[in-house]
């Protein structure tokens, strides 16, 4: 079996994001992928596993190792099945991986959901460049050069 895998480790800011874009040449090849090789090297528990086969007839196929343990199912755009063109390939694989870790940081309990972060960054924007004037200073510091 001669598989060449080129891994993509994207590290996430709340929990252990580990990703690895595989390329199959036979698609028989994904069964006997050693999988717990790799991860009795590493400090990892788990690795979603893209992989891609070339078609003879120059397209792509896709197979997504299953989460079962994700509350959100499957990321999209590219599916397990699915069969891409050339073209295409590099953007949805792209795509797939930034959903992927965007589903991971929601996933976590230490992070907050990204409405709770921008109310947070407002906050403290709004209490960086607070400044205690009346009406009329504060107007006439607008049109005044500091």
């Amino acid at each position: 079996m001669s598989v060449q895998s080129y891994p993509a480790m994207m590290p996430c800011n709340s929990s252990e994001c580990n990703l690895m874009i595989v390329w199959v040449e036979r698609f028989e090849d994904i069964e006997n992928f050693p999988v717990s090789g790799l991860l009795s090297h590493t400090s990892i528990s788990t690795i979603q596993l893209i992989y891609i086969h070339p078609l003879k007839t120059g397209l792509y196929r896709i197979h997504v190792s299953e989460n079962t343990t994700s509350k959100f199912g499957l990321v999209v755009p590219l599916v397990s099945g699915s069969v891409v063109s050339k073209r295409s390939l590099g953007f949805l694989v792209r795509e797939m991986v930034i959903n992927w870790c965007h589903r991971r940081l929601l996933e976590s309990d230490s992070t907050p959901p990204p409405h709770i972060r921008r109310k947070h960054i407002i906050n403290d924007i709004t209490l960086r460049y607070r400044s205690c004037h009346s009406e009329p200073a504060f107007y006439s510091s607008l049109f005044h050069e500091p």
